[in-house]
């Protein structure tokens, strides 16, 4: 059994086995087959997949969930306000709301908290400028 080697001879009288122009269009060739594969590998997997559908039925939907005004809550915000707790320093004139910056700078030893900002309003503490009433 005999194989055969095909050859050239390049430009400077040497043998040549593999081109330069041959090697770049197998490698073109081998890329161009590869793509084309996958791009028709994608495409026949297109058609097969059935599209997502949301449907509504309103019968069904106001049917398990009723709303009417007998379950709806009114909250007075003036009550939970007045009641929210407040914090303020025994050295200072400015109470703050808890989750203000001024608070969480105050000593343990230091802190007064009153009941509601009506209460520290009484005593004499004026709200702080950086804390928002609520």
């Amino acid at each position: 059994m005999s194989l055969t080697e095909e050859f050239s001879f390049g430009k400077d009288g040497h043998i040549e086995r593999f081109p330069l122009f041959r090697k770049l269009f197998l490698a073109l060739v081998i890329t161009l087959t590869a793509l084309l594969s996958f791009g028709l590998g994608r495409l026949s997997i297109v058609g097969d997949r059935e599209p997502i559908r949301i449907e509504y039925n309103p019968e069904i939907s106001n049917s398990q969930f009723p709303i009417s005004n007998e379950n709806l809550v009114k909250i007075d915000n003036s009550k939970i306000e007045n009641s929210a707790p407040v914090i303020a320093s025994k050295n200072g004139s400015k109470y703050h709301y808890p989750d203000c910056p001024g608070a969480k700078q105050i000593k343990a030893e230091n802190r007064l908290v009153f009941p509601s900002a009506a209460a520290a309003q009484a005593a004499g503490y004026a709200l702080a400028a950086n804390c928002k009433p609520k």
